[in-house]
């Protein structure tokens, strides 16, 4: 029988516990993880993940559902907004963004392109679908807030329905989105309502 020697031992045993107590690697804060890598999306790719938490919010607060659209993205329906139980209505959605809005007397003027443009304006369809532009201020860092308290997302939505605008020759048009066209939980079931009884949006 061979005898260990005890002070290779006593060595591996200290070289044990020495592994044992190492520091564990200090857990990184959200704030530094986004420090340390810029963030993991793009301005765009937050813009369009806000404008449909907006949309969803509103819709949850009017008391309808509402669910991203079809994938592919080939009618411009970037979301849907349903009753979930009858008297049974849907509203279309092609959400947008901007932070650099272009707001006169007669509202927010937007650009928008084809084939969205084409897909807003055509008509008759199965369902009404309308244009949502979030407008976010200028600045990322004022795009919202969250504490104890409250969930702010800023500032608001703008709709517009394009049924029976006319075609355009060019690969973009400007439209107005009047001021009275703020979207809310209140505005939102006025359309829905209008939607239900088969009454086109105009």
């Amino acid at each position: 029988m061979r005898i260990a020697d005890g002070s290779k031992g006593r060595k591996a045993v200290a070289n044990a516990v020495k592994i044992a107590i190492l520091p564990a690697p200090k857990a990184l804060a959200y704030n530094e993880v986004m420090q340390m890598t810029g963030g993991f999306l793009n301005d765009d790719e937050r813009k369009a993940n806000l404008s449909y938490a907006w949309l969803s919010a509103l819709a949850a607060l009017a008391g309808y559902t509402c669910e991203r659209g079809p994938d592919p993205d080939v009618t411009s329906v970037d979301a849907v907004v349903r009753t979930g139980r009858p008297p049974t209505g849907q509203i279309d959605v092609q959400l947008k963004a901007t932070s650099s809005p272009d707001v006169l007397k007669d509202g927010l003027h937007y650009q928008v392109r084809n084939p969205n443009y084409e897909h807003l304006r055509e008509s008759p369809r199965f369902c009404p679908i309308i244009l949502a532009v979030l407008e976010l201020p200028s600045d990322a860092d004022d795009w919202g807030e969250c504490d104890a308290e409250q969930l702010a997302l800023r500032r608001r939505v703008w709709w517009l329905s394009l049924r029976g605008y006319p075609e355009i020759d060019g690969g973009s048009k400007v439209v107005v989105l009047p001021e009275s066209q703020i979207l809310n939980p209140d505005s939102l079931q006025q359309l829905m309502n209008l939607t239900v009884q088969g009454i086109p949006i105009e």
